[in-house]
């Protein structure tokens, strides 16, 4: 609906990018905080623009009767209403309640800090191209393979995990995904939305291999994470 009355079939950006105006300096555009959000509607309402309204977690909401982040993040209850909320935004089995000061999920209570993203919106969609491009419909290859949106993981223990590198295992519930984001909370898997707007659940383990430290893509064809297809490096 977004892409084809809203954008002149633009995609939505996958985030809110750092030195977005309303941030401070220690604004990290996976991990931010609802603290960040409200910066940045506080700068918008000010000076009359609208920064991070053009990110998905913004624009894609209201089309499915749900509210932007943007508005939860003016409510002082906003985090909560947030993450007690049963909206599609939300995974009903994802532990998305209570992030401890690693960033790394843990039992009880909600947090008020952080943005706890289930899912995201594919980051390597523009790979190897200028910061300047916008994603349209038009670029995209194979539609039925081309990654869109994907379950993130909500916490550092998901299990498998293809990654060596802690510190990259602390970043949990970011507002993109990739095979380093991606989730193994059902029964070692997660699902994948496609541009051609079918879903598909895969298995961690043909999603995701190490391949220096990392949890890598393996290059299925079935599987672009980016525009022509192309394995991000």
């Amino acid at each position: 609906m977004y892409i084809g009355d809203d954008s002149q079939e633009i995609y939505p950006r996958t985030k809110i990018s750092n030195g977005t105006p309303g941030t401070g300096p220690s604004y990290n555009e996976d991990t931010p905080m609802w603290i960040d959000l409200t910066g940045i509607e506080f700068y918008n309402n000010m000076n009359g623009t609208s920064y991070g309204r053009d990110a998905w977690f913004n624009v894609l909401p209201p089309l499915v009767a749900n509210r932007p982040l943007w508005q939860y993040a003016l409510s002082s209850t906003g985090p909560h209403d947030f993450v007690n909320s049963k909206i599609i935004f939300l995974c009903p089995t994802a532990y998305a309640k209570g992030l401890d000061a690693n960033r790394t999920s843990s039992p009880g209570g909600w947090d008020s800090q952080y943005v706890q993203f289930n899912y995201g919106m594919n980051s390597k969609g523009l790979d190897g191209l200028p910061n300047n491009v916008v994603l349209k419909t038009s670029m995209i290859r194979h539609p039925s393979a081309f990654v869109l949106f994907s379950e993130v993981r909500t916490r550092a223990d998901e299990s498998p995990y293809s990654g060596t590198d802690s510190a990259k295992q602390q970043v949990v519930c970011t507002p993109q995904c990739y095979t380093t984001r991606f989730s193994s909370r059902h029964n070692a898997g997660a699902n994948i939305t496609f541009s051609d707007g079918h879903a598909t659940y895969y298995k961690y383990s043909s999603i995701c291999i190490t391949r220096s430290g990392k949890a890598a893509d393996p290059g299925s064809d079935e599987i672009n994470w980016t525009y022509d297809g192309h394995m991000v490096p």
